[in-house]
């Protein structure tokens, strides 16, 4: 009887088995596409990172039922580079003591209360080469908060991560349609 071969225990399962029948141009093409996803979702979420306030904040109710404005909390907004964003300072002209209902309301007054500050913090971020200012866009310009934020004054609690995503090709558009510089160095530092 002749020598048995050993009997193969089948094709392998491992990534290293079956790539060999599909070629370079097909492995290099799948590592491109993969590195590209990853780069993408990774540029998204360091571009816009969401961000968590420390309250679900109400912009429908402050906005639209009590009638306040967008300086009445963001009080830069027509002279400064950037808008400003409430402290304790603000709210607690009306949160000092409880109003309301709401357990967010609630949770204001309680951080009043302690004493310890209350912090929001920046949603809408720009790359540091761009120069951006309330002032010039919203105080001379006279555009509106809705321009570039959207529904924001709609929110009845605060998204994660900007409603509008500011980009070079959505400011030049802007920038077509009113006849303004689209210069690069007007706004490229």
């Amino acid at each position: 009887m002749a020598d048995a071969q050993p009997r193969s225990p089948g094709p392998t399962r491992s990534f290293v088995g079956w790539t060999k029948y599909l070629g370079p141009p097909v492995l290099l093409t799948m590592l491109v596409a993969a590195l590209a996803v990853y780069d993408v979702s990774s540029w998204r979420a360091r571009r816009w990172p969401e961000v968590t306030q420390p309250i679900a904040f109400n912009h429908a109710k402050h906005t639209k039922e009590l009638g306040l404005g967008c300086d009445f909390c963001h009080k830069y907004y027509l002279t400064g580079r950037h808008s400003g964003l409430p402290g304790s300072e603000v709210c607690g002209m009306c949160h000092v003591a409880p109003l309301g209902d709401s357990p967010e309301a609630a949770k204001v007054t309680e951080i009043l209360k302690s004493g310890k500050p209350l912090v929001f913090k920046k949603l809408f971020r720009l790359p540091d080469y761009v120069y951006y200012s309330h002032r010039r866009h919203v105080g001379i310009a006279k555009l509106e908060c809705a321009n570039c934020h959207d529904g924001m004054a709609d929110t009845q609690v605060p998204p994660k991560t900007p409603l509008v995503k500011i980009r070079m090709q959505f400011c030049l558009d802007c920038h077509e349609s009113r006849g303004v510089t689209t210069d690069c160095t007007a706004c490229h530092r």
